[in-house]
Order: C-alpha cells, then structure tokens, then sequence
C-alpha cells in the first residue's frame, strides 16, 4: 500500500487536511474499523507518545498506529466502509490534545537534557500516561552520582524550567542513515540505521538537547510553560522521576496549592508555618492516644479483678459495650488460668463474643461446633476462642446456649 503522507512532520501545527481515502476494513469482525488517507494530520502513537484523536469528517478517531509507513486511523463501525474508499475527506485533529502532548513530549526532552548535563544520567526509559510523565535515569556518564537526591531534584526542575524561559528553538532534522545522523552532537546512542529523526533544543552544537524522536513538538521551549517534578523513586538501579509539563504540569499546581490552602485554613495558619501546626497537633494526638492507652489498661485491669470477686456461677457473662474484642482478649490473659468457669465476654458493638477458660471447657471446640447454629463463625485454641455474628440476636441465642449447656 502507498505510504501516508505526514503532514504533521511538516507543519506541527496544522490540525486539518482534506484527504482521500485509500482503503477501509474491519479485522475479525471487531466493532470499529480502520481508515487509511493518501495524507494525514494525525501523528500514530510511537516514541512513547500516545496518538491523536479526533474525527475523519463525522467518524471519531480514537487511535492511530502506524505500520510499513502506512498510517491506520480507527473509528467506530461504519455502515458503508467500501463505499468511503476515494471519497475525499476531512480529517482533523484534537488540537488541544495534541498541542498538550506537544508541550509535554518537549518537557521531557528538556528534563532529559538538564539530568545528562548536570549529572551524567541518560534516560533509558520513558512513558506518557493521561496523569503523569515518567522517565528512567541511569547515571552511567558521570561516576561522581550514583542515586538521585531530593536536592537533584530541586535543582534539575529549576534549571529545566530556566531552559522553558529562555524560549530557545526547538528544531527537528531528518537522516536517511545513521553515518549521516551521528554526525550530530547527541546525549544518546542511535537505535536506528535508516529514516531517522533528530530533535534538539537551542542550538545544535547543545549535546545535552539532541536526541532521536519521533513525537511531535512545539518550535520553542517557551511553548512547554511549566515543567513540574513530582516525586522520584529506585527502579532497576536507576532513578524513575514522576512528572508532567505543560497544561498538566499548571493544573497540577493549582491543585497542590488549593490542597495546601484548604490545610492552611483548617490549622488557621499560613504556608510556611501549617508543618509546625502539623507536626504539634501529631503530637499532642500520640500524647491523647497514650494517656487512653493508659486508661484502657487501668480500666481492663479492674473489669478482671471484677470478675474473680465472684465465680458463684459456672458461666460468668459480662458485657462491654466500651470494648473491643481485643480488648476482650486482654481481660481475658488477666484472668487465672487455674479456675475452671468458662468466662464469656461480650463485645455488643462488634457481635463478638470472647470465650475464656482453663482448658476445661475447650473455647475452640465450643465455638467451632455451635456457633454456626446461629450463624456465627470463628475459632480458637482450647483457653481461648472468638465467636463472631451477623446480628445481636443470634449472639445472645448462642450466650443462652452456653448458659444452659455448661452453666
């Protein structure tokens, strides 16, 4: 098949063409199909960069893709796809997605050319999602660095942006081979003999700022707006940062400062005093939780030594609705382990009972066969087990049953 015409390598910023179509078909009797022009405006995913989208007259696209040179547009199921072939049409882009994907594309090459610079790291991996940019750096060119540091972050968003402001040009050459290509200064080894493009930032002397790609971009830096660096992490011994650029990179800001508003406004302080409110209202909250710890304990203590005042009964219930059943549990270890009542200890909040005994009364086996009678579940050792129910009356079913079977 004839190869498509790129019109997107021409003129980045066209985002509409009249075109012919060459050819319509479906695969496998899939619900949309495939629709190839003599020329086109919509770039096909590749280099890490998602495709275009938009409509081929009322035909909305959704992806595009390229193979042997030839560029497949898809769109929903048409009802006359043969009879579409050698009509002329319109197809036209998303330009507000493209020209994002631009701004973004660019501001990893720019991110990308400062970590070589600064600290010898080339990017051996890079991915577009809908939220977030990432690239893998290896610091394979300066021996001095060996892992990224928060303070490389700082510094390399600072000095990406620096580059955003300097508005310098951002060109794109075309090779037919790879002597003639290598001839260009470039931060990265080529991975291709033939066909190859080359896009740079400022001028082309600037190593750190030329490397081969595929994907579209603006023709000045300025175009990028905002290079935003959102965290870093290990992967594979090399540094994978998280990031975006562009409109991404805007609205993300505004978020993190609405989100640091609303923080400021609750602890009633300004942005560079709310860690201080931060960290003293964490404190005093371990201070809160310790001092209930302490009145927990205080509290079970004396719910045990309640128990042993009087054992008159074979079975002594005893309800907490204060209580867990880890709490329960607690009681439990308190009690001695030489009396031969089974203790039943009821958390109502939680439809759990905590059976407790000397062994006598095997807790485990109690639970195990009985409890299901009343649609509970659960389980245990012999001195101990849980009874858990979906409702408080087969709880206290289950309470009468234990009252009666070994009261």
């Amino acid at each position: 098949m004839k190869e498509t015409v790129r019109l997107y390598q021409k003129d980045v910023y066209q985002a509409e063409c009249q075109s012919k179509v060459l050819d319509v078909f479906t695969e496998n009797d899939q619900d949309f199909a495939y629709i190839v022009l003599d020329q086109t405006v919509f770039f096909p995913e590749g280099g890490g960069q998602p495709s275009d989208t938009g409509y081929i007259d009322d035909n909305f696209v959704d992806y595009v893709f390229e193979k042997d040179n030839v560029i497949y547009h898809q769109v929903s199921s048409l009802k006359d796809p043969k009879g579409l072939i050698g009509k002329t049409v319109t197809a036209k882009i998303d330009w507000d997605k493209r020209f994002l994907n631009m701004q973004r594309h660019c501001g990893e090459h720019i991110l990308s050319a400062v970590f070589y610079e600064l600290y010898g790291g080339v990017n051996r991996g890079f991915h577009m999602g809908l939220d977030y940019m990432t690239v893998d750096i290896n610091f394979e060119k300066n021996e001095n660095y060996k892992m990224m540091t928060d303070e490389m972050m700082v510094e390399a968003e600072l000095e990406a942006n620096k580059l955003v402001w300097a508005n310098l040009p951002v060109f794109v050459r075309y090779f037919d081979s790879r002597e003639e290509a290598e001839k260009m200064p470039m931060r990265k080894e080529l991975a291709l003999d033939e066909d190859i493009i080359l896009v740079g930032i400022g001028d082309e002397s600037y190593e750190a700022g030329c490397v081969a790609c595929c994907g579209t971009h603006p023709r000045t830096t300025g175009e990028v707006g905002l290079i935003k660096l959102y965290k870093w992490e290990k992967y594979k011994r090399m540094a994978r940062i998280t990031f975006d650029a562009g409109l991404n990179a805007l609205l993300y800001s505004q978020d993190e400062a609405k989100l640091i508003k609303t923080i400021c406004n609750h602890f009633a302080t300004d942005p560079l005093s709310v860690m201080s409110k931060i960290n003293a209202h964490e404190q005093k909250f371990k201070d809160v939780k310790q001092e209930l710890y302490e009145l927990k304990k205080f509290f079970i203590s004396e719910r045990a030594e309640e128990i042993v005042k009087d054992l008159s009964q074979s079975v002594i219930v005893r309800e907490y609705p204060m209580l867990k059943a880890e709490d329960l549990l607690s009681i439990g270890k308190l009690l001695p382990k030489d009396i031969d009542n089974l203790f039943v200890l009821i958390s109502p909040t939680e439809n759990t009972i905590i059976l407790i005994s000397s062994g006598k009364h095997d807790c485990g086996k109690i639970v195990k066969d009985n409890a299901h009678v009343w649609n509970g579940k659960g389980g245990g050792r012999a001195d101990n087990a849980r009874a858990m129910f979906s409702s408080r009356q087969d709880m206290d079913c289950f309470v009468d049953y234990l009252k009666k079977a070994f009261g």
